[in-house]
């Protein structure tokens, strides 16, 4: 009887301690910091490669003592790359006290969980959207309270590489070939043209195509017009497609493209021989391109057996500048976080120099990679100062 008693008195005191949310409360929980990403279906393989720099970043932190004197913990959530998944994930996230979401990384999943988190006040940081809509509502031109990202917006990057374009390449006359998709190579595609045409350059030929064999109707038409670049705003599942029919019908001139073509992709999908005068922007620019990159992408395959891309790089800034947010205010309560975060200066990451402009939009250097023997390696370094054309 008296075991009995004993037993009870202990389930008593436990409920107790249980419904009382000591139990769930972020102080006896370390600081929570909550992922948003899409680790299967659409958007997988770039997603995977975030999460990869995420918990990479929080090893790192975890190592010298943690934040605020306790234990940092991910709470994953997997959106599927479905809008509708994002959106549940948040609640999750929200249910679970976290002090930052960091993701989704696909467009259309970030716009679908906007209403929810600035209702939620918790701050997003998004690695890799560069879709400018997400940080500012395209209606009011208001900025958005709690939504901030560790990428370059597409305005920079299209403008980034028509300015390589003209002042390096030395090319006059573009095609611009893009997936008619109405948000990212569509985007794109407008912003290197305005800014190809604004300093000097012509635009003679500019014509959406879905279907990549399709590309073969207008090959006559770039010799008529006397196209010395093309340029091809897209996703990797297009644009490697693209690549190989133009290079297989003797198309030699310099082809260009924005942070989707994933150059680990096109090393491992694309014939070598067809890799020569490709240029494309990234975010990562490699080990050798500073210190902090340096240091990021060998603690990566130290930990991994690889070396990383730019998602799993941006990823791991998204996570850093995160915690030097709660570092500097001292507070993981999400407010406190998100009005720290706001005032990012010179963060120093594995993809560069960042500051937080009044949009909440990374402000740097916008890298131009080519290839070498089939691999990737930085062309050019194109910074701030000739990004606002």
């Amino acid at each position: 009887m008296k075991r009995y008693m004993e037993i009870l008195a202990f389930c008593m005191l436990f409920m107790a301690f249980f419904l009382s949310g000591c139990s769930l409360s972020p102080t006896n929980m370390g600081v929570l910091i909550g992922t948003n990403l899409a680790l299967s279906g659409k958007g997988m393989s770039y997603s995977t490669s975030t999460e990869r720099g995420i918990e990479l970043a929080k090893d790192m932190v975890n190592d010298r003592g943690g934040l605020l004197g306790r234990p940092v913990q991910i709470v994953s959530v997997d959106n599927h790359g479905k809008p509708e998944d994002a959106e549940a994930a948040i609640q999750q996230l929200t249910v679970r006290h976290v002090s930052a979401i960091i993701g989704p990384d696909l467009t259309d999943c970030t716009r679908a969980v906007l209403p929810n988190v600035e209702a939620v006040k918790i701050p997003l940081i998004s690695p890799a959207c560069t879709q400018p809509d997400i940080t500012v509502d395209p209606k009011s031109h208001e900025v958005y309270r709690y939504i901030f990202r560790a990428a370059y917006i597409d305005a920079s990057q299209g403008r980034a590489m028509a300015d390589y374009a003209l002042k390096q390449l030395h090319v006059k006359r573009a095609a611009v070939f893009y997936y008619p998709d109405k948000t990212y190579a569509q985007g794109l595609a407008e912003y290197f043209r305005s800014a190809f045409a604004a300093s000097g350059g012509e635009v003679p030929v500019y014509i959406p195509v879905e279907e990549v064999q399709d590309l073969t109707k207008y090959l006559s038409l770039l010799q008529r017009e006397n196209i010395d670049v093309i340029y091809l705003p897209g996703y990797d599942d297009w644009t490697i497609p693209a690549i190989t029919l133009l290079r297989s019908h003797g198309i030699s001139q310099p082809l260009l493209g924005p942070d989707g073509w994933n150059g680990p992709k096109m090393e491992r999908d694309v014939d070598t021989s067809y890799l020569t005068q490709v240029y494309y922007t990234d975010h990562y620019a490699g080990h050798d391109a500073s210190e902090a990159a340096r240091r990021f992408s060998q603690a990566y395959y130290e930990k991994y057996g690889e070396w990383p891309d730019s998602y799993a790089a941006l990823g791991y800034d998204a996570f850093m500048m995160t915690a030097e947010a709660i570092e500097r205010c001292q507070s993981a309560e999400a407010p406190d976080v998100a009005r720290e975060l706001e005032k990012t200066i010179d963060y120093d990451g594995a993809t560069g120099t960042i500051s937080l402009d009044a949009n909440h939009d990374a402000i740097k250097d916008v890298f131009i990679m080519t290839f070498k023997d089939g691999q990737p390696e930085l062309a050019a370094t194109i910074p701030k100062d000739r990004q606002t054309q």
